[in-house]
């Protein structure tokens, strides 16, 4: 069954980002073994069971809510999965600039394909986390959330980048 290894255990760093004080794990039940390859060529920790783990000292803003709509979902409701997205898109975006940066023109099409196909792992991941969060989020703020990240993750994605305490 997919799970998180605890709560989220972070410190504020103001004005709005966070550091993890512990590793944060989530076993997937849903990721595939080429999915896990994929990932694993960004970079990310991932294990063959399927546990995607953020490293204590990770810096995060929890998720990026415009302050307008947090009245329907609050970053607090979906900060574990939303940590592991996070960490999943940043890495994925320092991928796919290292490699469009030495791809040639032609090349570049096939890239951003494959990127989008990242991103859809890394969403989908974002998704199954939601699901199986304790306290559990409603069916219409995962549905919201995952939305949200479809249509717009791939103009956050560009902007996925490590944070500097």
């Amino acid at each position: 069954m997919a799970h998180f290894n605890g709560f989220l255990d972070a410190t504020f760093l103001p004005p709005r980002n966070w550091t993890l004080d512990k590793d944060l794990s989530f076993k997937s039940d849903t990721i595939k073994d080429n999915e896990v390859e994929k990932l694993r060529h960004c970079k990310v920790s991932v294990g063959d069971d399927g546990t995607i783990t953020v490293p204590a000292g990770y810096i995060t803003d929890l998720a990026s809510v415009p302050r307008s709509i947090w009245a329907v979902i609050s970053p607090f409701d979906v900060a574990r999965a939303a940590v592991i997205h996070d960490l999943l898109y940043e890495y994925i975006n320092t991928q796919y600039k290292t490699v469009n940066n030495s791809a040639a023109a032609e090349d570049r099409q096939a890239t951003k394909k494959e990127r989008e196909h990242y991103r859809e792992i890394a969403d989908n991941i974002f998704r199954e986390a939601m699901r199986n969060s304790e306290p559990s989020v409603p069916g219409w703020k995962i549905w919201s959330a995952y939305t949200a990240v479809r249509l717009f993750g791939r103009w956050a994605i560009n902007s996925s980048a490590p944070r500097k305490k």
